[in-house]
């Protein structure tokens, strides 16, 4: 039976990284960390300390407010784990940066961990459960760069100058476009220290940031991961960037992205040949239903949507888990929204809706038998 990142961690917990040598499993284990909120326990980069021993944070009186960000308990049971292991027990935190712009839409996160004076791994947060933090997601779809994808740029130019060692930068889903995109256009000497960027099940980027010269120069170095029903890790355009290891999960359809779902024997991520076809279906069918569209028709349905959210939040929800906990009042006021809309603007979300339904119909020609079936069963009244 296959272990998780958690049994790997714990059966590892007393080998040292100069016995057991760092892995892309290491790389998720602290892709994943940097979830929790360091906040009041870790500077930002604009202080330069020693850094903090996790087992130090952990034994704080007010230790318990670092899992309040955190997407899982999973997260929670994986640094108490990490936190007293020999193979991370002198790794120290640093240079924490947790900004949060409703102005903006700006979600960003990153954290920085040292390992040795001969190794540092810089880990960039994902996208949280916020309303933010997924209206900046969705930006991505007409704007390049988004601010986070600024701010992951600026964080390694602060950074990278003031450590010692290899850098290795990792990040899983919106985390890992942001250590590929920073990566790729930060400076170019800070850029020759980093040995390697790990991405795990992230978004893609355009044809454009794709065929760049800059990209060119870091893409040997990328090792992007995604489990075998990838859907968020083919998302957006990998046209230039199908090369990625493919990860067997015990978790279905989109909870695959979900790490804790990935399976791990023998110390490494257990390989499987080729994503799904579902998943398969699902990104090209998204793709080609938001490329059917300029960049300013997808902008200004993703502002309709999430003007609609903002319409109806009553209770000044900031997660969609709280908007959805008022379901029962937002429906109404979600359905008077629509009503108030322009015609232009209903037109709008008519074409896009329509174009969807287009972009699948599309897929299903080409898709298995099983496929076939399955979408036609969702889409039929």
């Amino acid at each position: 039976m296959a272990d998780t990142i958690i049994d790997y961690a714990i059966l590892n917990a007393d080998k040292p990284i100069e016995q057991l040598p760092f892995s892309t499993v290491d790389g998720l284990i602290l892709a994943q960390l940097s979830y929790l909120n360091f906040s009041g326990f870790v500077p930002d980069s604009g202080k330069d300390t020693k850094g903090y021993l996790l087992s130090k944070i952990i034994e704080r009186k007010s230790s318990s407010k670092i899992y309040y960000k955190s997407r899982t308990i999973n997260n929670n049971k994986l640094y108490n784990v990490v936190a007293y292991s020999k193979r991370f027990g002198k790794m120290r935190a640093k240079y924490y940066e947790d900004i949060m712009e409703k102005d903006s839409d700006t979600q960003f996160s990153a954290i920085t961990f040292v390992l040795s004076p001969d190794l540092n791994v810089i880990a960039f947060r994902g996208t949280d459960s916020t309303i933010i933090g997924w209206k900046e997601n969705c930006d991505m779809l007409f704007r390049s760069p988004v601010s986070s994808q600024d701010l992951s740029v600026a964080y390694l130019d602060k950074v990278i100058p003031k450590l010692t060692g290899d850098i290795i930068v990792v990040g899983h889903s919106k985390g890992g476009n942001l250590a590929i995109y920073g990566s790729t256009l930060c400076n170019k000497e800070n850029q020759k220290r980093i040995k390697k960027v790990m991405a795990y099940d992230n978004p893609g980027f355009t044809d454009s940031f794709l065929a760049s010269k800059e990209y060119n120069k870091i893409e040997k170095k990328i090792m992007k991961t995604v489990p075998e029903g990838s859907m968020i890790g083919m998302l957006l355009s990998n046209k230039h960037n199908n090369n990625f290891a493919i990860v067997k999960s015990d978790g279905t359809g989109m909870y695959q992205h979900d790490p804790f779902t990935w399976q791990v024997k023998n110390n490494k991520f257990v390989p499987t040949d080729s994503i799904d076809m579902k998943a398969t279906f699902v990104g090209s069918t998204f793709n080609e239903w938001v490329f059917g569209f300029p960049p300013e028709q997808r902008e200004k349905f993703i502002e309709l949507i999430f003007g609609l959210v903002e319409k109806t939040n009553e209770s000044n929800a900031t997660t969609f888990k709280q908007w959805v906990d008022n379901l029962r009042s937002n429906i109404p006021l979600a359905l008077e929204g629509i009503k108030e809309m322009s015609p232009e603007e209903k037109e709008l979300a008519r074409k896009v809706v329509g174009n969807l339904f287009s972009s699948m119909g599309g897929n299903i020609v080409n898709s298995p038998e099983k496929i076939l079936k399955m979408t036609i069963k969702k889409i039929t009244p």
